[in-house]
């Protein structure tokens, strides 16, 4: 495993803390974080909080974690080694896993989805649905529009995702059908790229808990 190149200081990654529902079902919930220092035993993380409270996560609690590379996404499971606090800030210290799960390797994971998405092309705005999304792109079937697009176009977009709005530019890298095209994202947050990679993660977990996806 080629740690120096997976957990570096300030790499950002997401913890998948166990949570209950008010019904009792259990649930996964992912909280942003970074890698604060990385030794050769054990990784310090910035401990996850909400609404700037700190997420409460016990000494030997298991978590999801995946942590976001240049080019890849890094998944492992780890149980947590101990919690401390420097100064202002408090951390989470897991053990160097043994291993890791490459999620991506030359493109993001792809996850089939039907989402509502806009485009804006001049003083049109062209309306429609994803097929599927990435955290690289994704693929859209237009309501209405055949043949809108050139190739290597670049669009205005903005993906409803979770009630929330994710807005970017994406370029057409193919056309599909008529109605169909390809999109990579050219300008998106860093920010926004993770909440859809969080938000494939978490539609993966519900679907791997209902038998629906295999691990």
């Amino acid at each position: 495993m080629e740690v120096n190149r997976i957990f570096k200081v300030n790499r950002r990654l997401n913890l998948g803390v166990a949570k209950k529902e008010a019904g009792g079902e259990e649930v996964i919930v992912y909280y942003p974080s970074r890698i604060e220092m990385v030794r050769d035993d054990e990784i310090w993380i910035a401990a996850p909080q909400e609404k700037g409270v700190l997420v409460p996560v016990a000494i030997g609690e298991e978590l999801d974690v995946y942590v976001v590379g240049e080019n890849e996404v890094f998944r492992f499971r780890s149980s947590v080694k101990n919690r401390t606090k420097k100064g202002s800030i408090a951390y989470v210290v897991l053990p160097m896993p043994p291993a890791v799960t490459r999620e991506q390797r030359r493109d993001y994971v792809r996850f089939t989805v039907a989402l509502p998405v806009l485009f804006k092309k001049g003083e049109k705005t062209l309306e429609g649905v994803t097929k599927n999304i990435s955290g690289g792109g994704m693929l859209i079937h237009l309501a209405k529009g055949k043949d809108a697009f050139d190739s290597r176009e670049e669009v205005v977009f903005c993906l409803i995702m979770n009630g929330g709005d994710i807005m970017g530019k994406a370029e057409v890298v193919r056309q599909d059908a008529p109605d169909v095209y390809a999109f990579r994202f050219t300008s998106i947050s860093d920010k926004d790229r993770e909440e859809i990679i969080k938000y494939i993660f978490k539609q993966q977990v519900e679907l791997r808990k209902r038998g629906l996806l295999k691990r």
